[in-house]
């Protein structure tokens, strides 16, 4: 019988294709911003190459400035790097990576969670050739996105969550701080602080929660409870910036309840924003007040950019 065939963790092709294709200049799409788009950070075997764009302003003296890593929403199955309310940031002077990464038809968790933090090691690692601070590397994300990166905020050192993937595993993917807009953050528990009105329950057939997984959650609970982010919270948890709209009809606002009580109560820095009539998603998320509220926030974990 045939050894079976060993795959490297990263298989980066990059080396045999054509230079100019793979080393594209930045380009100005934004307003006095530099666009390096499409940059490969990980090559996972048998699947898409990842990629991530790197936006960074034109302003500033020079110093290395911080980074803030987005996730985008879409539960797990669908969005894509373009999406995400992080324009003000690069007007605030932070760069900003916003990732792909695999959703749920193409890898079950915790194959995202991976990918969101082989992102993180992939900005470190790069850090000095793009002008940013290794030790200021903030994590923000939306929904879907959001859970990805509280989790690898929370968990960064535990290598069956966060996995090793990407061409430096031996790289931090330690965030500074976690900017988090309306993630879920207990499978187990989502239903039930889901409104009377929800749009989706998890626990059922043909979910966001049950394609990510591959089965339902509350019916294999030692399988998902390795997801709950709670069990990962520490007195050593980064900052926490927890934003999420009290009509939310597709994450009840009791999953950022939870993620908060626990944060508060392991003794780390946490605050939970309630915004007023906001769905899921909705436009309040990207808006001035909460803008302001973010930008304070990273400026007192982060200094000035």
């Amino acid at each position: 019988m045939s050894a079976a065939l060993s795959l490297p963790p990263d298989m980066d092709t990059r080396p045999m294709a054509l230079p100019e294709l793979v080393q594209v200049p930045p380009v100005t799409l934004l307003k006095g911003v530099r666009s390096h788009l499409n940059l490969q950070y990980a090559a996972p075997p048998g699947f898409r190459p990842l990629v991530l764009d790197l936006h960074i302003p034109d302003d500033g003296d020079g110093s290395p400035r911080p980074a803030v890593v987005y996730a985008h929403g879409g539960g797990f199955f669908t969005g894509t790097k373009s999406m995400g309310p992080w324009r003000f940031l690069l007007d605030a002077g932070y760069a900003v990576a916003s990732i792909d990464y695999r959703l749920s038809g193409e890898c079950r968790f915790p194959g995202p969670v991976h990918d969101a933090a082989a992102a993180v090691r992939w900005v470190r690692a790069n850090a000095a050739a793009y002008g940013l601070d290794p030790g200021r590397i903030a994590g923000f994300g939306s929904s879907a996105g959001g859970y990805l990166l509280n989790a690898v905020a929370l968990a960064s050192g535990d290598a069956g969550l966060v996995g090793a993937l990407g061409p430096t595993p031996e790289v931090s993917c330690a965030l500074a701080a976690v900017v988090d807009h309306y993630a879920p953050t207990d499978f187990l528990h989502i239903d039930e602080d889901a409104p009377d009105d929800v749009i989706e329950l998890s626990n059922a057939p043909g979910t966001s929660a049950s394609r990510l997984f591959g089965f339902i959650p509350a019916e294999h609970p030692e399988q998902a409870e390795v997801s709950t982010l709670s069990r990962y919270t520490s007195p050593g948890s980064p900052p926490f910036l927890i934003a999420h709209g009290d009509a939310d009809r597709r994450v009840g606002i009791g999953q950022s309840r939870r993620l908060h009580t626990a944060l508060t109560e392991a003794g780390a820095d946490a605050e939970l924003i309630v915004v007023p009539g906001a769905d899921h998603g909705g436009p309040e998320f990207d808006e001035r007040p909460l803008h302001d509220a973010t930008l304070a926030f990273l400026r007192r974990v982060l200094g000035g950019s």
